[in-house]
């Protein structure tokens, strides 16, 4: 540990030299820009109006500066006359003059000067009238809007529409101005006046293209956006009883894959965007949280409730911006904030019933006992209809219906100056696995305050306390999923119910244990208290120069603690410890110029200097021979054996990033971006440092005068991007030669520990490279009704990190190095529709597709193929993945499955019999082995798709999610255990195996279980199934109760149901199920994988 650390030192000097410098630029270069002073105030010219028109004199004023003025026509009364004589005037002075004459206020934002009628001031000692007001809110339609906030412009007061669209305030001064906004509905500001009843008609805004997406140190108008960028608003899940970001995303955009590896409780999730990239750098995208890169913390740590958006960033233009962190896709995460206006306070809560949604055919305990003394040939049960009405259904005792609820409340609100938002949830989900379960419970705030009209400041606070308990998949053999299907149907489950004495074994000497034992006695308890801290400064120099600063930290403290009691192992009870700490910070400094040259010519140039890092040590204990067993794992000092370890290592990253953004009459665009970041993970100062440049180009057809004239498309987009990024997703020290332990011994039995040099350094040692091109359009129709996009990519990753063996007589082992490429190409559809709005009643619908071909090219000179690991602990003796030159990643390589010999002269070439299994002879040497394996599909899917609908009638809604996967297969390790028999289960108990083949059942497909001539392959494809299913992931009702029935609050009831409707050819338990959790490689293996359940769901939401 001593020598890794002394290493780490002498690697990290050079990255912290950098480190100061950059902190240094970045306190230099705000100081510099802090002298500009205030461009607006400075700006002097001269005027001569002699009863001019208002449009003649502000054409003049723009035409003589770069600014442009904004205003509505309603404020002005065209028919007045300016008249002004100034020479070498300040601008400001000017303004002030034609605003004194025209009655009318000035705000000025970048190179735009926004007019606003003049708010009338009361004289000292009036008082304005106040009054009360009420009115009704509809869409063009002339629905109601429920929810729509109506607030007194310039206070706190307000209030938020009913579900009828109506609203009431109360002590409105008459000089006051009503402001009424509604997501994804044009805001208005209303007069009071001497009105009484004010009814608003608000208009949806057109395509969402004035909409802001986040891409990166940045936001942009969505008509702006010229790379693949998707968003995800909280409606899109908003009545589906989702616990984590993955599961509000899954089947809600194009390019982006996931599963439920894992249906535990915080169960494992494998997220990919445009495919696996990486054999050993790692395949997850990045997760970007307000601003800060999750790196201590994971995805499940976040509140899903607490989002407000989600961008997904795909192509190269859009990742290049995040250079070696980029190349697996980006998921930018924007959280709720306060707004302005009177407390807002909202609960939303619900409680799910869980279970299972499938069942393994099994044979009863008297087909069973039956069976039994047919493959052993004698009887090992006396009667077996005597258990008739009397077996175990150990499915049904580990399984479980289980309770999840699910609590958030939270409350926001502030003035124009300075805003709040303040959540906490609780969420407790059981397992339906017995004796398993998770409770979490977070709390966040964020405030965010303008300090001055240049300097603003904002503070995100996350603290997550999750306790997990017995949620770890156990493996193969220690797998109570497995085992359920496995032991033995006629054995009870206590020896004596009351004692609660446990049968613990199988028959016949199968190796697995009592399931139900297993999963009641097990104690594995996790504890996790996660913190994301965030605070950000953003000073306007001028009106065109901003400087953003953000410094971040997220980290991660956690326990985990394990016992084995007498039960579980009789003979040698144990317990461990690990506790660990992992902690990440972030300093990202941005300078933004910004500036509209004569109303054509748009640029922002952003320069981005940032640095990273982050450290992590863990201490672990553990020990078996517990003496004493009563105290669980509190005990570890009294197991007789005992060992300890530790780890720790520290990593750096250090990069400056430069954007350049271009439009040309908001029909041209342009964005060029270059970024280079420096790592601590490599050595030499040449490889320390990796070059990510990107450009893309877009064009506005919609904005021509020739489309215009068309009258069909409200949007009209082509865009083409290139780019590169990259991948240093290893661990720290990976390519130094470091020290690994040995035991020797000099002419003696005793054993003595020593060093030596385990794999070998690799200095060249370097990046991994993605190389994207993609090519897409954006089309909007009726007026943004109906609005798809199309994107087709080509992705190449080279220099591929890979462990390449090294032969014996050069000191064996393996190093590190950059070999092999992958290349990943598809397409993404994207499709949202309002189908039908007409009176009280609207359709929308939003279906995605996407399709991918991923193909290994290399890897490297003279190697064809590698094998993957081995999985199964003695089930499955060989690998059944590969990776091989010209396959997707993770393919299977398994024999041959040709059906049953029915005849003795057919088998008899192969040394079997009639009845047994036939298997395809690729080697031709008339014998069954695993020398006759050959490919055999892969675990990637071909093609996927989500189709997501809403259904509106006054206050009923309907949502249905509809996700789909097709292609893709599955090696059901889970079956075959049950199907076959094995050293580790010698009878087999899947009720579709029971009827084997015999003379005269020639149709049956199973072999005799007594034959001593059959080869049995759990490698083979006859175990290998279509992963394909279409599943309605959510069907949804909810009513929002009407205020004249309930007037103290907003109150929405749901219920829904996920899970509950499954087509597919898959015959386990779960086809989003993996035993292999986010392999790449070891992929598609279901070998007592956890299945997620099916679930009913009631929710409620009131808004207070």
């Amino acid at each position: 540990m001593k020598k890794k650390r002394e290493v780490c030192l002498l690697m990290g000097r050079e990255m912290k030299l950098q480190l100061r410098k950059m902190k240094l630029t970045a306190i230099l270069l705000f100081l510099v820009c802090v002298t500009f002073g205030n461009s607006f105030s400075q700006v002097r010219f001269s005027v001569h109006f002699d009863k001019s028109n208002i449009r003649d004199v502000l054409q003049t004023i723009e035409e003589k500066t770069d600014y442009i003025f904004l205003y509505k026509d309603n404020i002005f009364d065209f028919s007045k006359k300016i008249t002004a004589d100034f020479k070498d005037a300040k601008f400001d002075e000017i303004l002030k003059d034609f605003c004194d004459q025209t009655n009318v206020s000035y705000e000025v934002h970048d190179r735009q000067i926004i007019l606003k009628e003049k708010q009338v001031v009361p004289s000292e000692g009036e008082q304005p009238q106040k009054k009360e007001i009420q009115g009704k809110v509809t869409d063009s339609s002339g629905v109601p809007i429920p929810g729509v906030s109506v607030v007194i412009k310039g206070s706190t007061a307000g209030t938020i529409s009913g579900s009828d669209g109506r609203f009431l305030l109360t002590n409105v001064p008459s000089n006051s101005t009503l402001g009424f906004s509604f997501i994804g509905m044009k805001s208005q500001e209303v007069k009071v006046a001497n009105q009484a009843i004010i009814n608003i008609v608000l208009l949806e805004e057109t395509v969402g293209i004035d909409e802001v997406v986040a891409i990166g140190y940045g936001t942009v108008k969505k008509s702006d956006v010229n790379g693949s960028v998707t968003s995800i608003t909280a409606n899109s899940y908003k009545d589906q009883p989702v616990l984590n970001i993955a599961s509000a995303l899954q089947g809600k955009t194009s390019g982006v894959s996931i599963s439920n590896t894992s249906g535990a409780p915080g169960g494992t999730v494998k997220i990919r965007v445009r495919g696996p990239n990486s054999i050993n750098g790692g395949n997850n995208p990045l997760y970007v949280v307000d601003g800060v890169a999750l790196s201590s913390i994971s995805l499940q740590d976040i509140n899903v409730n607490d989002i407000e958006s989600m961008e997904v960033l795909k192509d190269a233009s859009a990742t290049a911006i995040y250079g070696s962190r980029g190349a697996n896709g980006v998921l930018l995460i924007t959280t709720k904030r306060g707004k302005a206006g009177e407390a807002k306070i909202e609960y939303s809560g619900f409680i799910s019933q869980n279970k299972l949604m499938y069942k393994y055919d099994l044979l009863n305990a008297v087909d069973y006992a039956t069976l039994v003394n047919h493959t052993a040939g004698t009887s090992i049960f006396d009667n077996p209809q005597s258990f008739a009405g009397n077996g175990t259904d150990w499915q049904d005792m580990i399984f479980r219906t289980a309770l999840t609820q699910n609590h958030q409340l939270s409350i926001s609100g502030g003035t124009e100056k300075s805003r709040y938002y303040i959540s906490g949830n609780y969420t407790d989900q059981d397992g339906i696995i017995v004796n398993s379960g998770i409770k979490k419970y977070s709390i966040r705030s964020s405030i965010d305050s303008k300090i001055s009209d240049k300097l603003s400041v904002g503070l995100n606070l996350l603290a997550t306390r999750t306790f997990s308990h017995n949620n770890g998949d156990l493996g193969y053999k220690g797998s109570p999923v497995q085992a359920a299907l496995t032991f033995a149907p006629t054995i009870p489950v206590y020896d004596d119910p009351i004692l609660g004495t446990y049968h613990r074994k199988d028959i016949g000497g199968n190796t697995s244990i009592n399931p139900f034992m297993t999963a009641n006695e097990r104690l594995s308890d996790g504890w996790s208290n996660s913190f994301l801290v965030d605070g950000k400064v953003k000073y306007k120099i001028t009106d065109w120069l901003t400087f953003d600063s953000n410094i971040g930290t997220n980290m991660n403290l956690s326990q985990y603690a394990n016992f084995v009691n007498k039960w579980r192992n009789p003979t040698n009870p144990s317990s461990g410890k690990n506790f660990a700490e992992s902690i990440t910070w972030q300093n990202s400094n941005v300078l933004t110029f910004h500036k509209i040259f004569a109303k054509l010519h748009d640029l922002t140039i952003a320069g981005i200097a940032e640095e990273i890092s982050s450290k992590y040590n863990t201490f672990s204990a553990s020990g078996t021979g517990l003496t004493y067993t009563d105290l669980g794992y509190y005990n570890i000092g009294l197991n007789k054996n005992k060992s300890i370890g530790s780890d720790y290592t520290n990593s750096a990253l250090l990069s400056y990033v430069g954007r350049v953004s271009y439009t040309y009459n908001s029909k041209y665009l342009l964005t060029a971006t270059y970024r280079a970041d420096g790592s601590s993970k490599f050595q030499k100062t040449n490889n320390k440092w990796g070059y990510f440049p990107s450009m893309a180009v877009a064009w506005r057809l919609s904005e021509e005068p020739f489309i215009k004239k068309l009258d069909l498309f409200s949007n009209l987009k082509f865009r083409g991007s290139f780019g590169v990024t990259g991948n240093q997703g290893i661990a720290p020290y990976s390519s130094l030669g470091l020290m690994s332990s040995l035991m020797y011994s000099f002419g003696s039995t005793t054993g003595s520990t020593g060093y030596a040099l385990g794999n070998p350094d690799n200095p060249d040692l370097k990046w991994e490279t993605t190389k994207q091109l993609d090519g897409g359009i954006d089309i909007g129709l009726f007026n943004g009704r109906l609005n798809v996009t199309v994107d087709v990519y080509n992705k190449n990753t080279s220099n591929l990190l890979l462990y390449k063996p090294i032969p014996e007589y050069n000191g064996g082992g393996s190093m590190l190095q950059n070999i092999g490429s992958v290349n990943n190409k598809g397409i993404d559809i994207l499709l949202d529709a309002t189908v039908i709005k007409k009176g009280d009643f609207s359709w929308t619908t939003t279906l995605n597709y996407s399709s991918f071909k991923n193909k290994v090219i290399s890897l490297g000179e003279g190697v064809d193929m590698i094998y993957a690991d081995t999985y199964g602990d003695g089930l499955m003796k060989q690998p059944v993945n590969v990776i091989k030159v010209g396959e997707p990643l993770g393919s299977f390589y398994l024999l041959q499955w040709q059906g049953v010999f029915q005849t003795d002269a057919e088998a008899a070439v192969y040394g079997c019999k009639a009845g047994d299994n036939k298997y395809l002879d690729v080697s031709g040497d008339k014998a069954f082995g695993y020398d006759d394996r050959k490919l055999s599909g892969s675990a990637l899917p071909k093609f996927q798709w989500g189709l997501n609908n809403n259904f509106q009638y006054k206050n009923f809604e309907i949502n249905i999610f509809i996700q789909g996967v097709y292609g893709n297969k599955i090696l059901n390790a889970t079956y075959a255990a049950a199907a076959q028999p094995s050293s580790d289960v010698r009878y087999i108990t899947l009720a579709e195996a029971g009827n084997y083949w015999t003379a005269q059942n020639t149709g049956s497909i199973w072999t005799d279980p007594t034959s001593k001539t059959n080869r049995n392959f759990v490698e083979s494809t006859k175990y290998l199934m279509d992963g394909s299913y279409v599943r309605v992931k959510n069907a949804s009702l909810s009513y929002t109760i009407p205020d004249r029935i309930f007037k103290y609050a907003r109150l929405k009831l749901s219920a829904s149901a996920q899970n509950w409707i499954t087509f597919t050819k898959y015959k386990g338990f779960d086809p989003e199920a993996s035993s292999t959790g986010s392999s790449d490689i070891n992929n598609g293996i279901d070998l007592g994988a956890w299945p997620s359940p099916k679930t009913l769901t009631f929710g409620i939401n009131a808004t207070f």
